[in-house]
């Protein structure tokens, strides 16, 4: 899967994207409770430790501003998409002087300890070079959260759907998981499941930055 593709499919379906995270009931009663858990997850992460800056990486409309920003955290949101950029835009627009929204993907995430946390919330999903993601995530923050989906029948129908708009989707397990931290240079910190969808990981550091 190429950027280009990747980029236009959520530039696409960005307001369809949006929507799920509209109403908790809703989104649960569809099956998509896991969004909001792993939102839980990233926001208790970002406070326990406490954060004060943080990037979002693949931020979407913004879900993670209001809960972020409304606990004095600095927030910078970065994705890919145009049209997810101009909705985090004016979801942003709230939180004058707390949050910031930059086009950009992943691969451009140059930054050296910018951020006490770095957040992927259905990032890694998508991602070819998952490694890759997490390393840049763990140089530019001290601490790093995602989502990951598990493998099995869920991620494979997802697949399917996706790969027929030229997306591709990974599943993971509890090894890959640990693997991948290794390859990162991260450790992982604390893992909980997000019912049949996934995980969602705390990652730290195992060893100063390069």
């Amino acid at each position: 899967m190429s950027p280009s593709e990747f980029d236009s499919y959520f530039h696409q379906r960005a307001t369809r994207f949006a929507a799920f995270y509209k109403s908790e009931p809703v989104s649960r009663l569809f099956g998509r409770g896991a969004l909001f858990d792993r939102l839980r997850f990233a926001v208790d992460v970002a406070i326990g430790l406490p954060a004060t800056r943080v990037l979002d990486v693949g931020c979407g409309s913004g879900p993670l501003f209001a809960p972020l920003a409304g606990h004095g955290i600095q927030v910078t949101g970065i994705d890919p998409a145009e049209a997810m950029v101009a909705l985090a835009t004016e979801e942003a627009r709230v939180f004058a002087g707390l949050v910031a929204v930059e086009q950009r993907g992943w691969e451009e995430i140059t930054e050296v300890d910018a951020y006490d946390l770095a957040v992927a919330l259905g990032v890694f999903d998508y991602v070819d070079r998952p490694a890759d993601l997490l390393g840049r995530m763990g140089r530019a923050a001290t601490n790093v959260v995602g989502s990951f989906p598990s493998r099995g029948i869920r991620t494979e129908l997802r697949k399917y759907r996706y790969g027929r708009q030229g997306v591709s989707v990974r599943g993971y397990s509890v090894a890959d998981l640990d693997q991948l931290a290794s390859e990162a240079g991260l450790v992982v910190v604390r893992r909980e499941p997000l019912g049949r969808a996934g995980f969602a990981v705390q990652f730290g550091r195992s060893g100063p930055v390069d």
